[in-house]
């Protein structure tokens, strides 16, 4: 049975409008984006009149979505809310109030599932859109690689050790604790072990507007139709993504190609239509993946599991998308868009 927020929180709201900077991350993150959509969007994952009453769904996303965040475990989370006046207030927990078990995360991640984690995702960013802070001019689509939660070297010593006729070509995959992870490649000498996020950003903004997670294997390429909006009037990628099938959905649905193309490309209708100045503002998306690497934690996978990592990367690009919101309203980007932001 799905629970629900204290209504006596407002009672100590004054205390915590007292105790925590009005700049304060978190402050500025709580006024940008309404999280209280979550409640009802994931109200048909728990049974309406059966079982003990749960957690408030919408604490225990802001809990994760505070693990994540700072990039911590969910034992150093429960700490963290335990400890800190501003994350207890974040979440909407009393003063005096004990966090949910750091149990009670993984179960509430596992209940949710990637699906709901997508259609959370999906919404913050159709409220920045709702709110006019996402623009339609340029989507710049790219991938990263994410390496798996594996031990690679030992598995491959433990490879070497046998006889060399008794090597298996794909032993790694075979004995792999994570079954789902598979190798890549970040350039044509070196690879890598793990998945592969592949997203969209609006160039203006820099919010996220879409993600997917794939197998290490998978080719950059392939997920760009998937990536890529209708309502977008530009998109512009690396080499990587130059294909006919790509180039003709752009087309197809009267979108500007500016697609950096290979050296052999020699079609006519496709070399030279490109916009070399929105191919130079590809470096944003660069720096969208340094920050999920550098303070998020997506270097690496948290977990074993294509199901799981799914979860870790939407969770991250929930982040930096709020982190992001948060900072274009401040700035004064668009008072009237915050006003609307809420609203929606």
């Amino acid at each position: 049975m799905q629970g629900q927020q204290s209504s006596q929180i407002s009672f100590f709201g004054t205390i915590y409008d007292a105790l925590i900077p009005k700049d304060h991350l978190l402050q500025r993150i709580h006024q940008a984006v309404d999280f209280r959509f979550v409640a009802p969007l994931v109200a048909d994952c728990y049974c309406p009149d059966n079982g003990r009453k749960s957690w408030d769904p919408v604490i225990l996303f802001k809990m994760v979505f505070l693990q994540f965040l700072y990039d911590l475990s969910d034992r150093e989370i429960e700490d963290q809310v335990n400890l800190h006046l501003a994350c207890k207030w974040f979440v909407g927990l009393m003063p005096e109030e004990t966090a949910p078990d750091h149990t009670r995360l993984s179960n509430f991640r596992v209940r949710l599932g990637a699906e709901k984690f997508q259609d959370i995702f999906n919404e913050i960013v159709e409220s920045a859109k709702r709110a006019g802070l996402v623009h339609d001019r340029l989507r710049i689509i790219d991938a990263t690689h994410i390496e798996a939660k594996v031990d690679l070297f030992r598995l491959k010593r433990e490879e070497e050790k046998k006889p060399e006729e008794k090597r298996e070509e794909k032993y790694v995959d075979k004995n792999s604790p994570d079954a789902d992870a598979r190798f890549g490649h970040k350039t044509k000498k070196k690879s890598f072990y793990g998945y592969k996020e592949h997203i969209a950003v609006d160039a203006d903004s820099e919010i996220i507007t879409a993600v997917k997670v794939t197998p290490g294997n998978v080719a950059d390429g392939d997920l760009f139709k998937d990536l890529v909006d209708k309502e977008a009037r530009e998109a512009t990628a690396d080499k990587a993504y130059d294909t006919d099938e790509n180039h003709g959905h752009l087309k197809g649905n009267g979108q500007k190609s500016s697609i950096i193309v290979k050296k052999n490309r020699t079609d006519e209708n496709i070399v030279g239509q490109a916009d070399k100045a929105s191919q130079k503002e590809r470096p944003k998306i660069e720096h969208k993946f340094g920050e999920q690497k550098k303070y998020h934690g997506i270097r690496r996978a948290r977990y074993w599991g294509l199901f799981k990592v799914k979860i870790q990367v939407l969770l991250t690009c929930i982040v930096v998308n709020c982190k992001k919101i948060a900072k274009l309203i401040r700035d004064g980007i668009s008072q009237q868009g915050k006003e609307r932001l809420q609203a929606a």
